[in-house]
Order: C-alpha cells, then sequence, then structure tokens
C-alpha cells in the first residue's frame, strides 16, 4: 500500500522544526563551538533512509528556511546543504556498512564541508573569518552520530515510515 506523501513528509519536517528550534537557542561565544550542526546531521540521516523523499532539493528548500530563520545571508546554508545531501546520496550505500570510525571521518567531513562553505560565503561579503574554535562542531557532530541516529531510527519505525 502506497502512502501518502504529506503522511512521509510531516515526520521529516517535524524532526527539522525541533532541530531549528534547537540550533537558535543564543549561546554565549565561548561553547557555541560546541554546539552541534542538528540541522545537517538530520538532513545526513533522512538522505540515508529517505533518498526518493529527501534529496538535493528538499535541502536547499531547509536551508533557504533556515537562513530565513537565522538571518544569514539568503541562500548560502541553502548551497550548503544541497552540496551535502548530493554527497551523502553519492555516499549513502557505504555509510551503511562502515564502521564506527569510518562513520565518524565521514560526518565529521561532510559537516566539516558544509562549514567550510559556509566560511567561504561570509569572507565573499566581507565577515571576518572564524578562528580555529569554529571547526570544533564538526567533532562535536560527527561525535553525536550514533546518539542522532539512534534517536531518529527509532522514530522512524514507531512512525513506520520507509
Amino acid at each position: 500500500m502506497k502512502r501518502n506523501t504529506a503522511v512521509i513528509y510531516l515526520p521529516v519536517m517535524i524532526s527539522f522544526i525541533i532541530a531549528f528550534s534547537l540550533m537558535i537557542i543564543p549561546l554565549s561565544p565561548t561553547i557555541k563551538c560546541l554546539r552541534p550542526d542538528l540541522v545537517t546531521l538530520l538532513l545526513i540521516y533522512w538522505v540515508i533512509n529517505l533518498p526518493s523523499k529527501v534529496g538535493i532539493v528538499f535541502a536547499f528548500l531547509i536551508g533557504l528556511l533556515f537562513d530565513l530563520l537565522t538571518g544569514h545571508l539568503l541562500g548560502s546554508m541553502g548551497l550548503a546543504l544541497s552540496i551535502i545531501a548530493f554527497l551523502t546520496i553519492n555516499l549513502r550505500m557505504r555509510l551503511k556498512i562502515y564502521r564506527f570510525w569510518q562513520k565518524f571521518a565521514i560526518i565529521m567531513l561532510l559537516v566539516g564541508c558544509g562549514q567550510l562553505i559556509s566560511l567561504w560565503i561570509q569572507m565573499l561579503v566581507g565577515h571576518p573569518p572564524a578562528n580555529f574554535l569554529y571547526w570544533f562542531t564538526s567533532i562535536i557532530s560527527a561525535l553525536l552520530w550514533p546518539v542522532v541516529y539512534m534517536v531518529l531510527n527509532s522514530y522512524q519505525r514507531s512512525l513506520n515510515i520507509a
């Protein structure tokens, strides 16, 4: 039996709304680098598990929503997330069979790629470059990946999304 598209997209959008809410909580600059990039982690998870529904266009739209929510340059997060979605689609089957340390490295590189694109765009518009603490987000995100994967996997199974 084929499920309605809205039934599949609604839980995915709810997870992104929760991630958006957690990402806009103001933090002091000293601990801001310790916040994981939940939007990117959720995107990676949904692209791996629902590649026919969550892809490059969906990633760009999520990035536009996040840009509107945070006040960043419109399209900057959309570009970063769409590139991450493209890379994740190409690495999707490998990520399912890799060992923990290999997944850690790939997730860290994917989040770091998004950060690099965002940093590049910020520098193009004249903002000063970030210090080395800026890159801790990719390490923290990669360390949090197993938890995010387990939570979203149980969420996906409980709602019977396939």
